[in-house]
């Protein structure tokens, strides 16, 4: 890392934006030393304070002034005051070598004259702390030895042992450590004394929950207690209730079922009372006149029949008659002619007297048996011609129609026969019938009194239940909670709580406990809830504390380690650069160690408390001894030294810093005034060798100092009061002159 470019503006004198820029880093080349010279007065320590001013540095008396607004342009003659200052600061880190996440870092400071002051991080707005973190992790920062004045060279030596240490801790590196170790030692205070307050209020409040928690074990016990009386109600109360309500249920199903079997009842002996009544008018009425009617018809329908018959029967004679004497017209018989006539008869009366069909079949073969002897004694021809063939044929026609006849009145007599059949049998089915209905009517008449009894056996038992669960009911409605009935309504569980006396024990406990204000719990609840929520923050503020102390403890050893690695370099580098300065001599560093409690008298020590005395007795003080003897003198102390000594030990140990712990830069202004030709010298060969190591801005007066510059910027002052600024690059200008 490395100084790019300063940016000026209303800065003391530089009234206008001035920008500075420094040589850019050349492969491994550092940009080397710019000189910054110019006439006394014309503003060129107003640029290193301007450096030292946009690091942070709050001490406005470092920065020659009085008030914060003293570092604002203040106007001239000729030219206002302006309301503002504001530095820029470009720095380049591309190479990584610094250990920050940026590769360009631009820091800024602007303060305006109410006082209020503004840090931009890359543009960002920022904390002095961030700046100063940032700072310290690049490995320089704006009290010490980046930014070294005048004074600042020969306060080194005339500074206490403990105020020197502050300058080594930034000059081995160690200030990021240390300001973490601050903000840790910060961290530890403010917790501890959040942890006071809180252990403070603790102290108020826990007695009060003490007090609430012991009414709260009251309240606790009582709400157990209800708990097991609303379990002992609704037990002893559901199963009274369920018990009561399924009795109840069936009882009601009961009357249900036997007034729909007393209504059936009711219903079917109706039925069968007008059954037996149509029973008996369709008997009366069946007897009397239809069964009479069709025995009228049947006998109607015989002696048709029995008419057609005789008729069909003469024909008949009359046919054979006429087809014999038309056979056998001389020769007839007629002794065996009135035979079979008389044999016709007889079967004419067994004819007329038959009434079934099987009588009536009977007959058939005795007509066959005489139609054949009628055809025996009926040989003769037929001598009349066809006068007698025409009656046959007509007579023929006529026993066919009446044969049609015959068959349907037989027909019709065997549908009357068996219509009286059927007329006798329903007659005795119907009586049969009658006598059934009346013994079924008799048997539901004695069943429908039996359900009777029944039921008014039921009503009554009915009547018994719901007067005993309208006495439940009330007795709930008196001793039971309001959200605890409907649970007893809809209860359902199986356990069985026939006793009354553990609900009459728990009511007893319950009125010596008696009645405890509502809001206690509540009271309870938030002060236990802040009790709680304290006891948490002191918790967590105590294993905060405990971190916090483990990486203080763990600081303070990198601190020690690395101070003390650095520490060894430094003391190398300032016995070296003393010998070179001086050509000779001998000088030296010395740290020392002393805890706090050493320091104090025994008078203050008997005053303190044995905590005190352990912790005084764990801190430390530490200081810095700086001896240097030049050549030829044998010299005690430093303050012994000349001011031309002083001014070469200073620089040596600056010089010996720089090279051990390099900053990315370093602000010298006019630490060489007091040099003289040969110790300038001998100055300017070691700034030669350290620019290798880091980067010089250097305000000087001394020709060896600009010999030894890269670039050189020349700044002038006109009666405006404004700083202006000049450059030469004296390597391009050396080149020119060669050619």
């Amino acid at each position: 890392m490395y100084l790019e470019k300063l940016e000026i503006q209303g800065f003391k004198s530089f009234a206008k934006k001035t920008v500075i820029e420094f040589p850019k880093r050349r492969g491994d080349h550092n940009p080397g030393i710019t000189a910054i010279v110019g006439p006394n007065g014309t503003g060129k320590s107003n640029a290193a304070d301007a450096v030292r001013w946009v690091l942070g540095e709050q001490s406005i008396k470092l920065l020659r002034g009085k008030r914060a607004e003293d570092v604002i342009f203040s106007g001239s003659g000729t030219k206002a005051r302006l309301g503002f200052a504001e530095v820029i600061l470009h720095l380049n880190n591309e190479d990584k070598r610094t250990n920050i996440d940026y590769s360009q870092v631009v820091v800024k400071r602007r303060v305006y004259r109410n006082g209020e002051s503004e840090y931009y991080l890359n543009n960002n707005k920022v904390r002095l702390s961030d700046v100063q973190l940032l700072l310290a992790q690049a490995n320089f920062g704006q009290k010490t030895y980046s930014v070294i004045g005048q004074g600042m060279v020969d306060s080194i030596l005339s500074s206490t042992a403990q105020e020197r240490k502050n300058f080594f801790d930034e000059a081995t590196g160690v200030k990021q450590y240390q300001i973490k170790r601050e903000q840790a030692l910060s961290k530890i205070e403010k917790t501890e004394e959040n942890l006071t307050q809180i252990l403070s209020v603790l102290k108020e409040i826990t007695p009060r929950l003490k007090s609430l928690q012991r009414q709260m074990k009251k309240l606790e016990k009582r709400s157990a207690l209800e708990k097991e009386l609303h379990e002992l109600q609704l037990g002893y109360y559901g199963n009274t209730w369920q018990r009561i309500t399924k009795n109840l249920e069936k009882l009601r199903d009961d009357k249900k079922e036997i007034s729909e079997q007393h209504l059936s009842l009711t219903k079917k002996i109706t039925e069968l009372h007008n059954k037996m009544q149509k029973l008996g008018q369709e008997q009366k009425k069946a007897s009397i006149g239809e069964y009479d009617k069709v025995q009228q018809k049947y006998f109607d329908i015989m002696n048709k029949k029995n008419e057609l018959t005789g008729a069909l029967s003469a024909l008949k004679r009359e046919l054979e008659i006429l087809q014999k004497a038309d056979e056998h017209p001389v020769s007839i018989n007629t002794k065996d002619l009135i035979d079979a006539t008389e044999r016709e008869l007889r079967f004419f009366d067994l004819f007329i007297a038959a009434h079934t069909i099987a009588e009536f079949k009977a007959l058939q073969d005795k007509a066959r048996t005489l139609q054949s002897e009628i055809k025996h004694i009926l040989k003769a021809d037929n001598k009349e011609g066809a006068s007698a063939k025409e009656k046959i044929n007509q007579i023929n026609e006529k026993i066919s129609s009446l044969q049609e006849d015959i068959e349907l009145a037989a027909l019709d007599v065997e549908q009357k026969q068996n219509l009286l059949n059927s007329l006798r049998r329903a007659e005795s089915k119907a009586t049969t019938h009658i006598f059934d209905v009346q013994k079924k009517y008799q048997s539901l008449q004695q069943e429908l009194n039996e359900v009777s009894n029944q039921k008014n056996h039921i009503d009554v038992e009915l009547a018994r239940v719901e007067t005993r669960r309208n006495d439940v009911s009330e007795q709930i409605e008196q001793e039971v909670s309001q959200n605890l009935r409907e649970r007893i309504k809809n209860y359902n569980g199986t356990e069985r709580f026939e006793k009354y006396d553990a609900i009459s024990k728990i009511k007893h406990e319950l009125e010596m406990i008696g009645g405890i204000d509502p809001e206690i719990n509540e009271e309870f609840q938030e002060t236990k809830k802040k009790h709680d929520f304290l006891s948490s923050q002191v918790e967590d503020l105590q294993n905060a504390l405990t971190k916090t102390k483990k990486v203080l403890r763990e600081l303070d050893t990198i601190i020690e380690k690395e101070f003390n690695r650095s520490f060894e370099k430094i003391e190398k580098g300032f016995e070296e650069y003393f010998k070179i300065l001086f050509r000779g001599g001998k000088a030296s560093l010395k740290m020392n160690k002393q805890n706090e409690l050493d320091i104090l008298s025994e008078e203050i020590i008997s005053e303190l408390t044995d905590e005190e005395q352990e912790k005084l007795a764990n801190t430390f003080k530490v200081g810095i001894e700086i001896n240097a003897c030049p050549p030829g003198k044998k010299v005690s102390s430093i303050n012994m030294l000349s001011g031309g000594e002083r001014a070469l030990t200073s620089i040596a140990l600056i010089c010996a810093i720089i090279r051990a712990n390099p900053s990315p830069f370093v602000v010298l202004d006019e630490v060489d005034a007091a040099l003289d030709e040969s110790n300038s010298q001998r100055f300017a060969q070691i700034l030669a060798k350290l620019c290798h190591h880091t980067q010089f801005i250097a305000i000087t007066h001394n020709r060896e100092t600009m010999e030894q510059a890269n670039i050189l910027y020349g700044v002038t002052m006109n009666e405006d009061g404004v700083s202006k600024l000049l450059s030469v690059d004296l390597e391009k200008a050396m080149q020119t002159v060669k050619n």
